[in-house]
């Protein structure tokens, strides 16, 4: 993907906002993406322009899924998907009221209404490994959009550890078909380990108990059947075994990120 300065005018196109909201968010999010204005300014500004009326789940739902299109755009390690991130951390922290979505109330940034939502049906855009001509640019987009929510998941903005579950389960405990589907889950399973790894092991300690539903949802996978869902020790530690057997033969950008994240875990252990 290019590091090219990103067009907001063109982007905030693609969801339905007002033209007069349009044109305040691109400028918001170009002067904090492209530019050096603060995370703090931007998410000021965000919330100006969030109705707290019956419009506010349509601005909110085209908001996360402008944010989570950002996010796909921006290279792995280019410092500005920190920067998206650290304007949602600026949000999460705004205490300025309560909207109501789906017939419920939710606190409007602490709750981050519609966002996990949004982030599901990202997850429904995960690489086929299938040869097309847009594969590339496919894997790159779910490798940033992976650190991403792996980010938020380690900065405490977002409690969905369930696609950090998924990610790994597929990459970690499935048999993957192509050198390149190994090399792209190895390095998103290792992202969500660098990234929130803290928060991981912690709930893999605390061991919490799931009811029927999740316990469908985050079931392992089928080279590690029998072991209890969820996030569980035996789970990190078969994960951790699979990092290290995946990065023998893998490419040397998998490898380095699969040894970055191992030395997470022995820290993490230590």
């Amino acid at each position: 993907m290019s590091t090219s300065t990103l067009d907001f005018r063109l982007l905030v196109t693609d969801n339905d906002f007002t033209p007069e909201v349009e044109s305040q968010l691109a400028d918001l999010l170009d002067g904090a993406i492209n530019g050096t204005a603060s995370a703090q300014v931007t998410a000021d500004g965000i919330d100006k322009l969030c109705p707290r009326n019956e419009d506010a789940e349509s601005f909110l739902w085209s908001l996360w899924t402008l944010l989570a299109d950002t996010s796909k755009r921006i290279p792995l390690d280019d410092p500005r998907l920190q920067h998206l991130v650290e304007i949602l951390k600026a949000l999460n922290a705004k205490q300025t009221g309560s909207v109501e979505i789906w017939g419920s109330q939710h606190e409007l940034w602490a709750d981050m209404p519609l966002f996990g939502a949004v982030m599901r049906e990202e997850w429904n855009a995960s690489p086929e490994f299938d040869n097309k001509p847009d594969q590339a640019t496919k894997i790159a987009q779910w490798l940033s959009i992976n650190s991403f929510a792996a980010r938020l998941l380690g900065a405490s903005v977002s409690s969905w550890t369930n696609f950090a579950i998924w990610e790994l389960r597929d990459g970690l405990e499935e048999r993957l078909s192509t050198d390149e589907a190994r090399d792209t889950h190895l390095i998103t399973a290792s992202e969500w380990i660098t990234q929130a790894g803290q928060v991981l092991y912690d709930e893999t300690k605390n061991s919490i108990e799931l009811d029927s539903q999740d316990k469908q949802a985050l079931s392992p996978g089928s080279l590690i059947e029998g072991t209890k869902s969820g996030l569980n020790e035996e789970r990190w530690s078969f994960w951790k075994q699979r990092l290290e057997e995946l990065s023998a033969d893998a490419s040397a950008e998998a490898k380095k990120r699969a040894e970055k994240a191992l030395e997470v875990i022995k820290n993490l252990e230590a």
